[in-house]
């Protein structure tokens, strides 16, 4: 299932990075975006609610939707490599993102980094120190946010 949609993600942006875009293009490569993104929010919320101690810490399963989230996470440069500003969207996507790209994909690349960490210690960490963790990674993705992404 991830290999599809991983395969799919790279056929959209390779097609749509060497032609024009037009609204059609553009309204699917914002749905790629928000399938990666939402694909990112649905693995943060279980662990969210292990942080908050809500439900049971489970060990394995924070270090699993941990390295879920590493792996999307890789694609978010790639997916909003395609400029999609000329397009009319409903997106919360700012247009600072493509005019500061680098910053863009350094702060998406750090938040990838602190998940990749947090894998690493709740694998085999104490939950304090998984807790830290987690909140260094929220950080890192509240960092790219904050500057990319449109207030709620």
């Amino acid at each position: 299932m991830i290999r599809r949609a991983v395969a799919m993600i790279v056929a959209v942006l390779v097609t749509t990075s060497t032609m024009a875009m037009d609204q059609e293009k553009a309204e699917k490569v914002t749905e790629v975006r928000r399938a990666v993104l939402e694909v990112v929010g649905w693995n943060i919320g279980p662990m969210a609610g292990m942080i908050k101690e809500r439900i049971p810490y489970d060990r394995e399963i924070f270090r699993r939707n941990a390295g879920r989230i590493a792996f999307m996470l890789e694609m978010v440069p790639e997916a909003f490599g395609p400029d999609t500003r000329e397009a009319v969207l409903e997106t919360e996507a700012l247009d600072v993102i493509w005019e500061e790209f680098d910053e863009f994909r350094d702060l998406a690349g750090e938040a990838r980094d602190k998940a990749v960490a947090l894998e690493a210690t709740a694998g085999s960490g104490e939950f304090a120190q998984v807790q830290a963790a987690f909140l260094e990674m929220g950080q890192a993705c509240k960092a790219c946010h904050d500057k990319f992404r449109e207030e709620d």
